[in-house]
């Protein structure tokens, strides 16, 4: 009980690879209320929500996403603890920022199914560079780990 006393004090601003905690415990949030709305739509056929919703299966691929997000974050985190390893601060936000962009798309998608299919070779590069943040947050610490362990 005395650790989670001494955890209740801890500053988000002096431990920011605590951020990861965090937002892992908003994507377990957002997927768990992906997954009522989901079972609404498709158990309850709620017509409401699907008018909201008509593209149900990307609301379950945003759903699935934001547990794959959750569970990276968390296991980078723990990683990173347990090897000592502190991430630079723009890493922690990159890390951050894009497992919470990354399943947006398919939830955005959820609601407007052509959002996304872009026309123009710009447009599709502009698609591709979402994906920046989560391959850069994530890579960045595998690289790290992989160094330390070897």
């Amino acid at each position: 009980m005395n650790q989670l006393n001494a955890l209740s004090t801890v500053s988000l601003a002096e431990t920011p690879m605590l951020w990861l905690l965090v937002v892992a415990a908003g994507a377990i949030l957002l997927s768990l209320l992906e997954a009522w709305l989901a079972t609404l739509i498709v158990y309850g056929k709620l017509s409401a929500l699907k008018k909201v919703f008509p593209a149900t299966h990307n609301l379950i691929r945003s759903h699935i996403d934001y547990l794959m997000m959750a569970t990276l974050l968390s296991i980078t985190y723990f990683i990173c603890h347990h090897l000592a390893i502190e991430l630079p601060l723009w890493v922690i936000i990159t890390l951050c920022f894009g497992a919470i962009y990354n399943p947006f798309g398919f939830l955005v998608k959820a609601i407007n199914p052509q959002a996304g299919n872009a026309d123009t070779v710009f447009g599709r590069i502009m698609v591709c560079a979402g994906f920046l943040p989560t391959t850069i947050g994530f890579g960045y610490p595998m690289v790290v780990i992989l160094g330390r362990l070897f």
